[in-house]
């Protein structure tokens, strides 16, 4: 469903590109029709542009933090609001066309970004466009176009809101499709109380991407999410009919596995070991994953399983090595 759900927004995107390429083809049309000359080089260098960011777009997927042919787009979109020529027609007062830009700007990108676009095309306005007006016409386009920014800031920010709520209503985690950490923590009351009853082993398995924070800093959110998307599918792929695997934090897998004793655990980890060595692809270099076999152990309750857990994760030791060595100097 969730693939279903970015293969729609791709499209969305695409066809807002293709909608800019056909309002760019009729604008310069109408200004040569008009004899406007001087006004038909923007929209007709920028008709192929937006044609061919509608087409890749509809194509491919951008994996990257800031998609690169949204930012083509905003910044073209801004030069043309802020260039091009005005006629005697009221639609081609420019500037009232710019109350749209951040509309689009927080629809195609993060919300930092979409924000530093539309504060530097309101600075380019009120420059090169509102510099002939009144003071109080100034005002009200500034406040306008402000409360539009708000509003689309706003936005952005509810609907982020409401993906995590969502995320934690259906106990999957929005990134890597597994199950998120919230359900692990019942799952394993579950889990731990079927084991006594039935006197059999419960086993775990711990998956650390001890890469995942470099490639969040060097290659950005989009590419370590990517990177977790392919780790997760071979986990879920590696998985035995009764198996779960979840996103326990944010560097972190984890499968549980009932009925599995310490030695099929041990078995299970090579050969998904060796599965994500051969086929996930890290950018900055050889995986450096780390693999930890738990068995729970007799009397043990699911909270002294659950904080047992998190103590055999490596960065989680290194953290607590770290403030232990803040508190003795």
């Amino acid at each position: 469903m969730r693939q279903g759900f970015s293969r729609q927004q791709r499209r969305v995107t695409a066809s807002l590109y293709l909608i800019l390429s056909t309002v760019m083809a009729l604008l310069a049309s109408q200004v040569y029709l008009s004899a406007y000359y001087e006004a038909i080089l923007l929209p007709a260098l920028l008709t192929p542009i937006f044609f061919a960011l509608g087409l890749l777009r509809w194509q491919v997927n951008s994996h990257l933090q800031y998609d690169p042919a949204a930012l083509t787009a905003l910044i073209c979109l801004g030069g043309f609001l802020l260039l091009q020529p005005e006629t005697l027609s009221g639609f081609t007062h420019w500037h009232f066309a710019g109350l749209f830009y951040p509309l689009v700007a927080f629809y195609l990108l993060p919300n930092a970004a979409s924000l530093a676009l539309s504060l530097l095309l309101l600075s380019g306005l009120l420059t090169f466009r509102l510099d002939r007006l009144g003071l109080e016409e100034q005002l009200l386009f500034c406040f306008q176009y402000l409360l539009l920014v708000i509003l689309a800031w706003h936005y952005g920010l509810s609907s982020r809101l409401k993906t995590q709520k969502l995320e934690l209503l259906t106990g999957e985690d929005a990134v890597t499709g597994l199950l998120n950490a919230e359900h692990l923590q019942s799952r394993l009351t579950a889990e731990v109380a079927r084991s006594r009853a039935t006197q059999r082993p419960l086993a775990l398995l711990l998956i650390e991407f001890h890469q995942y924070p470099q490639v969040v800093e060097e290659l950005g959110q989009a590419s370590a999410d990517r990177f977790l998307q392919e780790a997760g599918k071979i986990a879920l792929q590696t998985c035995r009919t009764g198996d779960e695997a979840y996103r326990m934090d944010d560097l972190t897998l984890l499968l549980l596995l009932p009925n599995t004793t310490i030695n099929g655990a041990l078995v299970l980890r090579e050969r998904l070991y060796h599965q994500l060595l051969h086929q996930v692809i890290c950018e900055l270099g050889p995986l450096d994953t780390t693999i930890t076999p738990l068995l729970l152990q007799p009397g043990e309750k699911p909270e002294e399983l659950w904080q047992r857990i998190g103590e055999s994760c490596y960065h989680s030791l290194s953290e607590r090595v770290d403030d232990q060595l803040e508190d003795h100097p």
